[in-house]
């Protein structure tokens, strides 16, 4: 028995011993790691980044590429690459003045030549570029996007090599909202851009990282790019970026001292990251929705029926108790922070109520032709735990206050795509958000040529209310009938805010300088690890 014991005795001291040698070992693996390491979601597969919009991977292009002007932590528009700028009396033309000391990351100079073949690359028809419509307030970008004419006939011209002209259709106040934006980085539109991985050391970049090296298929390493015109800025030498799909994988990686920083952590672990002091959270311009499926014949094509579907859902719930009070309840189309181009905030009313309201919900049905025994609901979501108990939720509502049979199918991201194209739903619980700071980026994406509008909702009077504002001169006026138009959309109700979206991001709490925009990408530029005193 005594010899038992002690075997027993010498493995387990083994065992233990074992065990604080891993962890004196991970210790001084931590403390040797002098680079900050961080998780940016799927890997890109190219570095063009204009035919999607996925956010998370244009923090590559934010960090890698500069435009002409950039965003700083106050909101504010701030010159970039652009020295300065100038707008004249009728404010339809800009001009604008190239730093002396921006250049490429080979040392030589970047030209006001070189922004404009990069805007003839990214307007060009042969560019799969979802971004495009946005230049159309350019003289003749429109028509030569769609190949009626040359660049040429395109008023973005370099006047000296180190002035650039682009003349306007008519005043657009948010112009340089548009510029500052992370797809608006100048680079080189050629093929090592498409095999970036592979190519990434001939790459040339403009802003404050170059790619020094992949280290492996899955993490990229940043080094600072001693061309950029303000280095001394860049806090950090080194960073090291990894991909890792989904957020429990990041998290486990965050907990195993693997990474130092990824954004939009499990919801359900928010709580205790935000005890540890691990969180940072800044609303942003996405908004989660339901929308209403109108290219298919059915219920969800009467008014009446889909804002009684609008007027059952409990925001208030959603937000608390699936979404753990990360969120805010989405009551208006158009977030709050938004910029009026003034030096303000566009505010409009509340549409929508945050609680359940019952009585409205039934007066409207009794008003639709909804037939309760022949008309149910198929809700598709993107399959996700909380997409799907915010799903559930407004199906079990719908049951419970209207009577309405639902059936809530998740979908991967391709099925999910697919299932929006075969128009085999009555609702998607989607997210849309801004491209650029201003209100009409929201509401244009439902004008009936609009590329995001995949959902069939069409109004003569919405699409001509958005040109007006386009060509209206005046900047309150442009606000005042931006009003209107979202007055106009909340009326038709094609598509239900749910919640108002905020960026987390998950960091160890020795690392500073982390910037998210309004937008929620990512600026690494000031990103260090704080010393101990």
């Amino acid at each position: 028995m005594k010899k038992i014991i002690f075997c027993l005795l010498i493995i387990s001291f083994t065992f233990f011993n074992g065990c604080i040698e891993k962890d004196v070992q991970s210790s001084k693996s931590m403390q040797v790691r002098n680079y900050i390491v961080c998780s940016v979601g799927e890997m890109s597969k190219d570095l063009i980044m204009l035919n999607d919009y996925n956010l998370r991977q244009q923090d590559l292009l934010t960090n890698l590429f500069e435009g002409l002007v950039r965003i700083d932590e106050t909101g504010k528009v701030t010159p970039a690459i652009a020295q300065s700028w100038s707008l004249n009396k009728e404010e339809t033309c800009y001009t604008f003045k190239i730093k002396d000391s921006a250049k490429w990351s080979d040392g030589t100079s970047i030209t006001a030549e070189d922004f404009v073949v990069f805007f003839k690359e990214i307007l060009s028809k042969d560019s799969e570029n979802v971004y495009a419509e946005q230049l159309y307030c350019v003289f003749g970008a429109e028509n030569y996007r769609n190949g009626k004419c040359d660049f040429n006939n395109v008023a973005i011209r370099a006047l000296d090599a180190k002035t650039l002209e682009i003349r306007l259709n008519y005043p657009c106040c948010y112009f340089l909202n548009i510029l500052s934006e992370p797809i608006y980085g100048i680079r080189k539109m050629d093929t090592k851009l498409k095999n970036w991985n592979k190519d990434f050391k001939s790459i040339l970049y403009s802003g404050y990282f170059v790619i020094g090296d992949f280290k492996n298929t899955k993490e990229v390493i940043l080094r600072k790019n001693k061309y950029y015109w303000n280095k001394d800025s860049v806090k950090s030498d080194r960073l090291h970026l990894v991909f890792n799909e989904g957020s429990e994988t990041s998290l486990a990686a965050f907990q195993n001292s693997k990474i130092d920083l990824f954004t939009n952590p499990p919801v359900s672990e928010v709580k205790k990251l935000i005890d540890k002091r691990n969180i940072l959270e800044q609303q942003n311009f996405s908004v989660g929705a339901l929308v209403f499926n109108l290219k298919k014949d059915g219920i969800v094509n009467d008014i009446n029926f889909r804002k009684a579907v609008s007027e059952c859902i409990d925001r208030n719930a959603i937000v608390k108790n699936v979404l753990n009070d990360l969120a805010k309840p989405g009551v208006s189309f158009i977030p709050p922070g938004v910029s009026d181009s003034a030096n303000g905030y566009y505010i409009n009313k509340e549409f929508l109520s945050a609680s359940i309201q019952k009585d409205k919900a039934l007066n409207f049905i009794k008003n639709s032709k909804y037939n309760k025994d022949k008309d149910s609901l198929k809700i598709i979501y993107l399959d996700a735990v909380e997409n799907k108990k915010i799903c559930e939720s407004v199906a079990k509502n719908l049951k419970e206050n209207l009577e309405i049979k639902v059936e809530c199918i998740g979908y991967g991201k391709e099925e999910f795509s697919d299932e929006i194209k075969k128009n085999d739903y009555d609702i998607a619980s989607i997210q849309y958000e801004a491209a650029y700071n201003y209100p009409l980026s929201f509401l244009e994406q439902w004008q009936s040529v609009s590329h995001s509008n995949i959902y069939g909702y069409k109004s003569v009077e919405f699409d001509n209310s958005l040109t007006k504002i386009k060509m209206e001169n005046n900047k309150d006026k442009k606000i005042t009938m931006a009003r209107i138009s979202e007055n106009m959309l909340m009326q038709d109700m094609p598509v239900v805010p749910v919640y108002f979206n905020s960026t987390l991001v998950c960091k160890k709490t020795n690392i500073t300088g982390v910037h998210i925009s309004k937008k929620g990408s990512l600026d690494f530029h000031a990103l260090e690890t704080m010393r101990k005193p």
